[in-house]
């Protein structure tokens, strides 16, 4: 009797990114998802003992990590018995990443009985021998080297675009869109720039953020994730706790801190160690690159300054107050120089305001002054 052969239920996987497809168009045809699955398929067609089951893409996905979508559908149909074949296109298509590629290739696909092919490389685990393990870890080697010089080239590229002044992040801060004649430089937005406005004259009026940020969603102003998404850019956000993310004081409180309202651009703040570790990591603000006047401000700079100051003061508001009271954060004790504190004393049918000392009214390691509100402020004004 003859032997039964057996039948293999293949995954054609296939992957570029923005750096597969390279600057020359042959390059980028070779490496097309169209290329990559036609080649594939042709290399198959006489094959009888593999059958296709499913086509896996991964387009715009770097081969630096395995973390990406459609692979790991692949792998769950692995794991569930419907895919015990991948084939792809060369081992680079697999991945670039020396470690793991060799750890799905040489550990975790033979425990699982998956059989492997990279059709240019000439690589077929179900007749390899001890030469194609060798030459197949020589060439995981060569595609990790590849994506290292690839990732030393862009982060240089685009440390050069910030010094130059050019803008280069994904998403354009709020108040401001991307120059159509120019990708690099920022233009303000019409509307979303009135209301940043809007945002710094409500401070140096008097409210605090957790008042602005009430203000603005009582009108219906949409929050700046909101406004995004309603121009039709799909960014994802991690921190949102309602179906429609609002305005918050710690977005108000971004936005009056973000020297790119004055015209300035600060960029490269943070970076990761390396190509293979993408976890976010801040550099020393001595190595932030900053831009003055590099574009259209928003808010001339006094007015930004005087923010900055404002923030840099204790201005929190008193309970069910809307303001903050016109001497917060600026009066301070005569004696030990801590901050004056203001304290509502009823008496007589009348409330009575006074400034007094923190640090007494806290520890009592000062001693006991108090002077009238509006005497006070009367003198100041």
């Amino acid at each position: 009797m003859g032997s039964i052969q057996r039948i293999y239920h293949a995954a054609i996987y296939a992957r570029i990114s923005k750096e597969d497809g390279g600057s020359a168009a042959g390059k980028k045809e070779s490496n097309s998802i169209s290329n990559q699955k036609s080649l594939i398929r042709d290399f198959l067609k006489d094959k009888e003992d593999i059958e296709i089951v499913s086509e896996r893409v991964d387009d715009g996905y770097s081969g630096s990590s395995f973390d990406r979508p459609q692979f790991q559908m692949m792998m769950e149909d692995i794991k569930k018995g419907i895919v015990d074949c991948v084939v792809v296109k060369d081992l680079s298509r697999f991945g670039r990443e020396y470690i793991d590629s060799g750890r799905y290739i040489e550990r975790l696909f033979p425990a699982l009985g998956v059989r492997f092919i990279a059709v240019n490389d000439h690589i077929d685990s179900a007749g390899g021998g001890q030469s194609d393990g060798i030459v197949l870890s020589f060439k995981n080697l060569m595609n990790d080297a590849y994506c290292r010089n690839i990732s030393i080239k862009i982060r240089s590229h685009l440390e050069v675009k910030r010094k130059n002044g050019d803008y280069t992040g994904a998403f354009t801060p709020y108040g401001y869109l991307k120059d159509e004649k120019n990708k690099n430089r920022l233009v303000p937005d019409a509307y979303a720039a009135g209301i940043v406005k809007e945002i710094f004259r409500l401070k140096l009026s008097g409210m605090s953020q957790t008042a602005i940020a009430e203000h603005l969603n009582s009108r219906g102003v949409l929050s700046p994730m909101e406004y995004k998404h309603s121009l039709g850019i799909r960014i994802q956000d991690n921190f949102r706790t309602h179906d429609r993310a609002e305005w918050s004081a710690m977005s108000v409180r971004r936005i009056l801190e973000n020297e790119v309202y004055a015209g300035t651009l600060v960029q490269g703040k943070h970076t990761t160690p390396n190509h293979k570790v993408k976890k976010m990591v801040e550099k020393p603000e001595a190595e932030w690159v900053r831009i003055e006047n590099s574009h259209e401000p928003v808010i001339g700079q006094r007015e930004f300054q005087l923010v900055q100051r404002l923030l840099g003061m204790d201005t929190r508001t008193s309970p069910h107050e809307t303001e903050v009271y016109v001497l917060s954060g600026l009066a301070v004790c005569g004696d030990c120089g801590a901050s004056m504190v203001k304290r509502d004393v009823p008496a007589g049918g009348k409330v009575y305001s006074y400034y007094i000392c923190s640090r007494n009214n806290a520890t009592k390691k000062c001693s006991t002054h108090r002077i009238p509100r509006e005497k006070l402020e009367s003198c100041v004004l």
